[in-house]
């Protein structure tokens, strides 16, 4: 019976070191990179083609979500200031907002395995950041450029369940903050796979283990 049960720990203790050690999220800098690492994406350019009527549009959280229908808009700042300026998209442009990737074609409940965008404004005076929550309900803050048009994109094997952007993350009416080309999509990276090969291998060994016990008994 010790010797099943130190397979068994074995087998968990082995499955939990390698889960932990393939977890990968990385922050892309140029698109082209970014989009080299997914496997499928839509990018949201905020234009007539999207499906938006014009260069100047307000919109409230469930108009704005429902245009493209791949991410869940929340004005965080403002109530439902939902704005398209000139093929960009801003929460009143000095208002913080969330992002949400739990109803997509491109993931699932838990997120997307990538999200990048291209940032248009972010003034200095008070610069905003992004706050991403994963599918297994981690956070982490990501520091974003600022005086600068710049990409910013992520991929995890944990999936992107949201990000918050606003200074460090959080709530504001002041500021000024613009995207465009809002790319989701599904990761390349799929490291489950290997940790369920490692757990059935443990489980494996015990069941030798129990027969090996049973024909020793008899």
């Amino acid at each position: 019976m010790k010797t099943m049960l130190k397979a068994a720990l074995f087998a968990l203790a082995a499955t939990s070191a390698l889960t932990g050690a393939s977890a990968q999220t990385t922050v892309f800098g140029d698109r082209a990179t970014f989009l080299s690492a997914l496997s499928s994406s839509f990018t949201d350019g905020y234009g007539v083609a999207d499906g938006y009527s014009g260069d100047f549009q307000i919109l409230n959280n469930a108009a704005m979500t429902a245009v493209a229908g791949q991410t869940r808009y929340e004005t965080t700042g403002f109530s439902n200031l939902n704005i398209i300026v000139g093929q960009r998209y801003c929460a009143g442009c000095n208002g913080s907002f969330t992002l949400h990737f739990d109803q997509t074609s491109f993931g699932n409940a838990n997120g997307v395995g990538g999200v990048g965008l291209d940032i248009t404004v972010n003034d200095g005076f008070l610069p905003y950041s992004a706050l991403v929550t994963f599918g297994n309900s981690d956070t982490q803050l990501f520091a974003l450029q600022a005086n600068v048009a710049s990409f910013w994109g992520l991929t995890s094997d944990r999936q992107i369940r949201s990000i918050a952007f606003g200074p460090n993350g959080g709530i504001t009416t002041s500021g000024s903050f613009q995207i465009d080309n809002l790319t989701i999509g599904a990761s390349g990276v799929v490291p489950e796979p290997a940790s369920w090969a490692m757990l059935i291998a443990g489980f494996g060994l015990v069941g030798a283990t129990a027969r090996r016990r049973r024909a020793v008994t008899a």
